[in-house]
Formats: structure tokens, C-alpha cells, sequence
């Protein structure tokens, strides 16, 4: 069994169905005892629907210049390191 404190930490994992099945397991068995983390995980995934209905401002022009910038020089730096391979320092989200 976890403790309130792990499922916290699992939260974002389980809400986006990345966790491994075992973990999942263990969230839902929490959930299913703990009504304090149920409340919290409500309240977790309806902060995650209401800021996804908030206006996004546009990028400042600086900033979009600069990520361009950056993208370009990334594609640049996987071309000389080889098409299709990940880059040494490379690593997935």
C-alpha cells in the first residue's frame, strides 16, 4: 500500500496514464481507501481542465525568435550527429 504522500508524487504520472501497471494498481488501491486523495485527485484534475480553458497570450517576439533559433541549431546539431540518432545528452520527457 502507498501513503497519501507517494500518491502525490504518482499524480501526475497516473492522471496522464504513463504509470506502470503495477503503480497504477497501487494508486487506484489507495484511491479506493483514502477518500482525502479521491478529493485531491478531483481537485487535481479540475485544475488541469480549468487552466487548459485559459486564453494563451502570444509569445513574445524576442522569445520566438530565440526558440526558432534554438530549434534551428538543434536540427543542425542532429544532422552532423547523424539522422535519426538521438544525440548522447539527448533524453525523452
Amino acid at each position: 500500500m502507498i501513503t497519501c504522500r507517494e500518491l502525490a508524487e504518482l499524480l501526475l504520472d497516473f492522471v496522464a496514464g504513463q504509470l506502470p501497471p503495477e503503480r497504477r494498481e497501487h494508486v487506484e488501491q489507495h484511491l479506493g481507501l483514502c477518500s482525502s486523495c479521491v478529493a485531491y485527485l478531483e481537485g487535481y484534475r479540475l485544475t488541469v481542465r480549468m487552466t487548459r480553458q485559459l486564453p494563451r497570450p502570444p509569445l513574445p517576439p524576442d522569445l520566438a525568435r530565440q526558440l526558432l533559433a534554438l530549434l534551428e541549431e538543434s536540427g543542425r546539431s542532429q544532422s552532423a550527429f547523424g539522422q535519426g540518432r538521438p544525440q548522447p545528452t539527448e533524453r525523452a520527457l
